[in-house]
């Protein structure tokens, strides 16, 4: 876990900087997950995928000096996006080429990209950066709840259910279920909010 000092754009300004192999460890770390969510929103294969995360992450790493950090103008993870969408488009762009007949989905894929608006990269990357964040931060939290804690408040997420059928459930008060939610609410969003500090912005 990324401590207080090294924030996300500490960890930029020292990748920018090339200053040690431990900062692009730690971005790859924190980042790589985030990519490949991206790279399937855009609808490519799982084979595709894996393939089209170490492109992005060799392109990050040859152009990471040219960000300029300023998160009223370009939020980082917007930047990055831009850069996924591109490096899908030229990688649909190849395999298409190869052979016109037999890639028709790709042809797709690339004409839904074509029409994909800055604005709309911006709310995929945000979207995205939001759900991520929160499954993030619930992984890193969770050990510091009890088992019926963490079941009741991945049961209220997971399920359409109320309160009531929660207790009837694990057999505990609904008032219990009321409070086991509260503070493993206010965890999450404790986390949340230090991950953003650390990660994005």
């Amino acid at each position: 876990m990324l401590d207080n000092q090294n924030t996300r754009h500490t960890l930029l300004q020292k990748l920018q900087k090339a200053e040690t192999e431990d900062c692009w460890d730690d971005f790859v770390k924190y980042y790589e997950g985030y990519i490949y969510v991206v790279i399937r929103n855009f609808n490519i294969k799982a084979e595709d995928s894996e393939e089209l995360l170490q492109d992005v992450l060799v392109k990050v790493w040859k152009n990471i000096s040219s960000y300029d950090y300023d998160k009223d103008k370009c939020r980082f993870r917007t930047w990055l996006c831009v850069v996924i969408r591109n490096t899908v488009y030229n990688f649909l762009g190849k395999k298409s080429s190869r052979n016109s007949k037999q890639n028709v989905c790709y042809d797709d894929v690339l004409e839904k990209l074509n029409l994909i608006s800055d604005s709309e990269i911006d709310k995929i990357s945000e979207r995205e950066w939001q759900n991520y964040v929160a499954n993030m931060a619930w992984e890193n939290i969770k050990g510091d709840f009890s088992e019926l804690s963490r079941n009741i408040f991945e049961t209220a997420m997971d399920e359409d259910i109320s309160n009531v059928e929660i207790a009837q459930k694990y057999d505990v008060a609904e008032s219990s279920v009321r409070v086991y939610k509260m503070r493993v609410r206010k965890a999450v969003y404790k986390e949340i909010v230090r991950l953003n500090n650390e990660l994005g912005g």
